[in-house]
């Protein structure tokens, strides 16, 4: 992970996301938080959306490869979302973000973000990577 980047986190719930920000805030580092892969699909938008709004810190909808569960997002007044599928139609997609004032993130392979387990205490694992990233900060 670069030192100017931030750790991304993916969260499944509110205790779990609560538990993240407030291990990184102890770390003194900022993090993103992210809905797991595909999320918008099995979870929804609306849902995803909740729970950003509940921890105040607006998560990235992961909406896989569906151009249609990026509209949703969109719709329900999403702001961050991340899209799987071709280049053409996330280009398409990413004007229309735009025009809501929301970003889309176009990936092309799995991003470096910290997979959290479901139901899985957010702290050692996030302590590890974190203290990984300030020692390679370190060394720099």
């Amino acid at each position: 992970m670069c030192a100017d980047r931030i750790l991304q986190v993916v969260v499944h719930d509110l205790q779990q996301a609560r538990a993240a920000l407030a291990e990184a805030a102890g770390f003194g580092r900022e993090i993103q938080l992210r809905s797991a892969p595909d999320a918008a699909a099995y979870a929804g938008v609306g849902y995803l959306q909740a729970l950003g709004a509940a921890t105040g810190h607006e998560l990235l909808i992961d909406c896989g490869d569906d151009p249609g569960l990026v509209m949703a997002a969109l719709r329900t007044g999403c702001r961050k979302v991340a899209f799987s599928g071709r280049g053409e139609l996330a280009a398409k997609l990413a004007d229309m973000a735009a025009r809501h004032g929301a970003t889309l993130r176009h990936e092309t392979a799995p991003p470096d973000a910290l997979l959290l387990p479901a139901g899985a205490d957010p702290g050692p694992a996030l302590q590890a990577r974190l203290a990984r990233s300030a020692a390679y900060r370190a060394q720099r």
